[in-house]
């Protein structure tokens, strides 16, 4: 079985695919069948990426070529916006960011080849344009929504967790899904979920019990336990697994598997107004720091990817 991965801009799919092929996985990317096509036309990737403009046929036979790879290969991953459309019988993976960490990779990174951004809020508004026009043109050519998360088996935020981790989850997960396949699963950076509750509510010898079950129950980077979030103006909240979120994040632990996603009124009142105390509180109870909270900015884009057919 072949996995795909695709996600937003800034995600870091061509580091987490490097990763991946430390595991013994073979990389295509839509970049390699790309070149391959270029060379027998005879013609540079830059000309071919000109004739594309103008010939959809070009696209066509980039589609149907993943499409044949996916056929003949084998425990290969392909890095490529679609291949999880084309490719059959794949583990499909999108990896996820917070679209201000995404801004901040792009606009801080060496390879800024497509745009020059004046700041990271130019960077931020840039991305964001750029996926909706992605969307609206997979959406004419291919009649699907690119951002549409129950088209994937496996959801996973790269936002605060380095390549490495990343990739040994995937691998983790497309084991499961080979043993017994499931539905879409949603694991969060634990660094990305804030409290709907006061640090005094929490129990302490839970919060240490939680946490010596993780160190030595679980050898996997995501918590035990699954969890129930609320999102606003940005944020994640949890509403459910303030002890396993906390005390797995003081384990080491990098993400948490979201089971329910909850946008009804009645979890969106359980969020509480959180100060920087508050925040620090918690922080100090995980030994990590939040990337940035609502305390210091109120409203942040958020993710690019609709969770609408996973709320309940």
């Amino acid at each position: 079985m072949n996995i795909t991965i695709t996600g937003n801009l800034g995600s870091g799919k061509t580091s987490v695919c490097r990763e991946l092929k430390k595991y013994g996985f073979t990389i295509i990317s839509a970049g390699d069948i790309f070149r391959d096509i270029a060379a027998e036309k005879g013609m540079t990737v830059i000309e071919l990426n000109e004739a594309a403009k103008n010939d959809r046929s070009i696209d066509d036979l980039l589609d149907s070529r993943s499409t044949e790879l996916g056929k003949k290969m084998d425990h290969t991953v392909f890095d490529s916006r679609l291949a999880w459309h084309f490719v059959e019988k794949s583990f499909k993976v999108f990896l996820l960011v917070d679209v201000q960490e995404a801004a901040r990779r792009v606009f801080e990174g060496d390879n800024r080849s497509a745009e020059a951004y004046q700041n990271i809020e130019e960077a931020r508004a840039g991305l964001e344009e750029r996926a909706k026009l992605e969307q609206a043109r997979f959406a004419d050519l291919y009649q699907l929504d690119y951002y549409d998360s129950s088209n994937y088996d496996l959801i996973i935020e790269s936002s605060s967790a380095a390549p490495d981790q990343i990739a040994q989850e995937i691998k983790r997960s497309f084991e499961l899904y080979q043993a017994n396949p499931y539905t879409t699963k949603v694991e969060l950076n634990l660094r990305s979920l804030f409290p709907t509750k006061h640090y005094q509510e929490l129990n302490k010898e839970q919060l240490k019990s939680c946490r010596q079950t993780e160190q030595e129950k679980n050898p996997s980077l995501c918590a035990l336990e699954a969890l129930s979030v609320t999102m606003k103006n940005g944020y994640n909240y949890l509403l459910s697994g303030h002890h396993t979120a906390f005390a797995a994040i003081s384990a080491g632990k990098a993400f948490g598997e979201v089971k329910r996603i909850c946008m009804d009124p009645v979890s969106l009142n359980k969020i509480i107004p959180l100060t920087k105390e508050d925040i620090m509180e918690f922080e100090q109870t995980g030994n990590f720091q939040y990337p940035v909270s609502p305390a210091v900015m109120p409203e942040k884009s958020g993710y690019m990817i609709d969770f609408t057919k996973l709320t309940n």
